[in-house]
């Protein structure tokens, strides 16, 4: 199921603008992660795709359907194809597992024995088919957002919309629902929106990306192809493996007379030893200042930071631009 935006703006009565002019097309089947810092405007984005909040201007289009169009009746129709989980979870205290997972059935009108059976169903795709009865209160971090991607999951929805699903946990379990989320979603070919401040989210799970900011979406595209090559300097923050002390060491390098090059490798050339060839090809020196590879669900990518030195460094470059490398030469602080 195809989402399309267009022209969105959203400006509260009190002046504040959280969403500029943005457009943003998200294919079905795709796991798209909306990124970006504190205030940049993704939960106000996200929320708009459900109508949770209504836009200031725009079209916000679902399966081919401008929604702020319908009425209450046909919105509640719709809504009930775009599953959400969000950060804190939003269960229901008062209600056992099964009867939070039942709750989504009862509203829209299913009869009670196949709520049972469905509850059931989903429980055991969730892994807590043995804590029917438990109460929110007596569950984990993570048993909890499981219950909730369950009830998300009971209209049989073909969209699925994450408010920060794994901000609020720990480092492990973040990485069992995310493993969760990838198999609902090659399961039920689901189309996923996800919004996060955490990178590795992206990393683990998403096939496309956005990077917003201030209300606007700063830069896009294929995770693996954004890594290799950011634009924009909040991208290039955000996806940085370079800590401070690494920057320091590297930047004394680019001011001296030497050449300090980024070399960019993606799929299979991450993997080949291209350096110690040019190395031996060309007779140069080559001084490695950084290296790391990103492991990303698309395709890996791989940063190595180099000094060059020798009379055929122009050559070395050029034969590994032919072998697919993306090089940039360092010469200030906002290359890196």
């Amino acid at each position: 199921m195809i989402i399309t935006l267009k022209n969105i703006t959203k400006t509260y009565p009190n002046g504040f603008c959280a969403i500029k002019t943005l457009d943003l097309e998200v294919k079905a089947g795709d796991i798209m992660g909306i990124i970006g810092y504190s205030g940049a405007g993704k939960s106000t984005l996200i929320r708009i795709i459900n109508r949770l909040e209504d836009p200031s201007s725009g079209e916000v289009i679902v399966d081919g359907c401008n929604i702020l169009d319908l009425n209450s009746k046909k919105l509640q129709k719709t809504r009930q194809k775009i599953g959400m989980i969000f950060q804190h979870f939003n269960l229901l205290s008062s209600r056992n597992v099964f009867g939070n997972v039942a709750f989504a059935l009862e509203i829209a009108g299913w009869d009670k024995q196949k709520i049972s059976t469905r509850v059931y169903e989903l429980l055991e795709l969730v892994g807590l088919k043995e804590k029917a009865d438990f109460f929110p209160s007596q569950l984990s971090g993570g048993q909890k957002q499981r219950v909730a991607i369950a009830r998300a999951l009971a209209n049989h929805p073909k969209i699925l919309l994450c408010d920060e699903a794994t901000s609020a946990l720990d480092t492990k379990t973040t990485k069992s629902i995310l493993e969760l989320l990838k198999d609902i979603q090659k399961k039920f070919n689901l189309t996923v929106v996800l919004i996060t401040h955490q990178i590795e989210v992206v990393k683990e799970i998403c096939n496309q990306m956005c990077v917003m900011s201030n209300g606007e979406i700063i830069e896009r595209g294929v995770v693996h192809q954004v890594f290799a090559n950011p634009t924009h300097e909040v991208t290039k923050e955000l996806i940085s493996y370079l800590p401070p002390s690494d920057k320091s060491h590297i930047l004394s390098h680019i001011k001296t007379q030497n050449q300090v090059y980024k070399i960019i490798f993606t799929g299979e050339n991450a993997d080949e030893p291209l350096i110690s060839d040019v190395i031996k090809r060309f007779g140069v020196d080559a001084n490695i200042l950084s290296g790391n590879i990103e492991e990303l669900a698309t395709e890996n990518v791989g940063h190595l930071i180099i000094e060059f030195s020798g009379e055929k460094i122009a050559q070395s470059l050029e034969y590994l631009k032919q072998k697919g490398l993306s090089i940039q030469k360092l010469e200030k602080k906002n290359d890196l």
